[in-house]
Order: structure tokens, then sequence, then C-alpha cells
């Protein structure tokens, strides 16, 4: 039996290295529904793109101002699964994290372009909701690059 090492040259277990993906924090803008445009159900609203071969580490939505109307929740994901990071969020004030979506899922990773997206759902009525105010605070990391290793040779008697 043999043990063959893949990890990362200089990386250890001492410190950090300097040859791998590290994450980084995008806050997107306010969408203020007042100033947008009134959101019905169904509405998505895209709110961070994401390039290709991106990890989203985790993320939050920041409701900043609670919808009026008590039927309203909101669902985040990516296009093709709007409801991967939270799945049915009411529509007040306060912070969500990610992992309350369909799969439980904290993180995703995308391996084409995408964008981190809120979709609206209204449950009993058809108003349009103009109170809502919310953004998406995410933690990604560019994984489209292989870590840099250098050869290694080796010698045996």
């Amino acid at each position: 039996m043999a043990t063959y090492d893949r990890t990362i040259t200089g990386g250890g277990t001492v410190g950090h290295p300097g040859n791998v993906a590290r994450p980084y924090v995008v806050v997107s803008p306010v969408y203020d529904a007042a100033d947008n445009t009134n959101l019905a159900n169904g509405d998505i609203v895209k709110m961070i793109d994401l390039p290709a071969d991106t990890v989203v580490v985790n993320g939050y939505l920041e409701i900043l101002e609670a919808a009026g109307n008590a039927n309203i929740s909101l669902d985040v994901g990516v296009d093709g699964s709007v409801d991967t990071f939270i799945d049915g969020d009411a529509a007040d004030a306060g912070i969500s994290n990610f992992g309350a979506g369909t799969n439980g899922e904290v993180g995703d990773m995308v391996t084409a372009a995408n964008a981190i997206q809120v979709k609206v759902i209204e449950t009993t009525t058809t108003n349009n909701e103009t109170a809502l105010r919310f953004r998406v605070i995410a933690v990604l990391a560019d994984v489209s690059q292989n870590p840099v290793e250098s050869a290694t040779v080796s010698t045996g008697t």
C-alpha cells in the first residue's frame, strides 16, 4: 500500500500558505422597493455577480426595512436554484445566515458565471410590495487558478 501526497508544496501544518485562494467579502447595494420598483410575487432581484469558478463560502440576507405585507417571504440562491441558500425567509427586519435553503447549504460553487439573487414570494395577496429594503453580503473565493506548485525531485538508494 502506498501513500500519495498531493498537498500544496509549502502548505504544511503551520501558518497559512501564500499560494491558496483567499476569501473576500462582497456587499451588494441596498435594494429599496420604493425607490426602484414595487416588487410582486415571483420577481427576482439579482444582487451580486458571481464569476465562473467561484465558491460561495457563506453569506447573509440583511433586511433593513421589513415588508409592509406579512405574507411576503424571500428566497436567496443562484440562477437555476433560487432557494439554494435561504428558502422562505420572513421579510422582517434582521439578518439571516445562508444555510436555511432547501438543501441546507451554507456554501456553493458555481462553475459558470451566475449571480446571487433574491426571489419575492407572496402567499396570499396580489398587492405589490413597496416598503421592503434589503442587501446581500457574501463571502466568496476565486478557485479559477490551480495552486502553483514547484517541481520535486525524489531520489532513493
